[in-house]
């Protein structure tokens, strides 16, 4: 097998359904995720250089779930399934960080098999806290189809984690964690059951993907299921978040200000896509 590859815009590196056999290093360009939903393709986000592509597939040894594009020219290096173990064995902050999003997911999906209603990640990383004393949080709607269906005025966030997610259809089940903020959505869904929560953790806020089958966007970099991490920090000021692909409507402003400060509603966040 090549073990460095040169790209070029458009060129596709693996497409959904394909056997996840191979992980990239992108050291150079940017790879589009897409993810075909019926005959709708989908941008979920895109992958950067310094950047793993495709290594959670490997380890949970299941078919891609999205197709992987070429936005630019650029190169990667190749490595096979064991080619990437034998390098994550050697450096201790890769395997750290892949043990903890594998031993997430899978009491994701041990919550599934049960039914139950236990926290998943929220029961390590996410107890239930207050907002933290001086700061004030808000989530906003970034678009009118939203703010007709939450409104105008900010949601101002009183408790952590705070759970954003659609509302079921009449076969699907509820979610897991019963989301704060219930949606309503459409097939083909950009929003899952459970998508993102705000988060604390130690003295910061985060954004956590939840499994969500689409993804989510934090200030122009993507989150989730495709992506090398499954969390974002949030900033002091205005964040942007993008649940369900580059053009959902589920867009978002989440507001971190001390609470003397003037929040804001209706201003939208500038688009951080480069």
């Amino acid at each position: 097998m090549q073990r460095h590859i040169s790209f070029r815009k458009g060129d596709f590196l693996f497409h959904q359904g394909d056997a996840s056999d191979r992980v990239f290093l992108i050291e150079a360009g940017k790879i589009e995720i897409l993810r075909e939903v019926n005959l709708d393709s989908i941008l979920l986000g895109e992958v950067e250089a310094g950047e793993w592509l495709g290594e959670m597939g490997v380890m949970e040894t299941r078919r891609r779930s999205a197709t992987a594009r070429a936005a630019s020219h650029g190169t990667a290096e190749v490595l096979t399934s064991e080619e990437f173990i034998d390098r994550v064995s050697r450096n201790p902050e890769i395997a750290r960080d892949l043990l903890l999003r594998l031993s997430i997911r899978l009491r994701r999906i041990e919550d599934k098999v049960a039914g139950t209603l236990s926290n998943s990640v929220s029961e390590d990383a996410a107890p239930d806290y207050k907002i933290p004393l001086g700061v004030a949080v808000s989530l906003a709607a970034n678009n009118e189809p939203l703010r007709s269906r939450i409104g105008a005025a900010a949601i101002q966030l009183t408790h952590l984690p705070y759970i954003v997610g659609r509302i079921p259809e009449k076969d699907e089940q509820e979610a897991l964690r019963h989301p704060d903020l219930l949606l309503p959505d459409h097939e083909p869904f950009r929003l899952s059951r459970d998508h993102f929560m705000i988060v604390q953790q130690d003295d910061r806020l985060l954004v956590w993907d939840l499994g969500s089958t689409l993804g989510t966007i934090v200030n122009g970099k993507a989150i989730g299921h495709h992506f090398m991490n499954d969390s974002a920090l949030l900033h002091r000021g205005r964040n942007r978040i993008l649940a369900g692909g580059w053009d959902s409507p589920f867009d978002f402003t989440v507001a971190v200000d001390d609470q003397n400060s003037a929040l804001s509603s209706a201003g939208t966040v500038a688009d951080a896509k480069a």
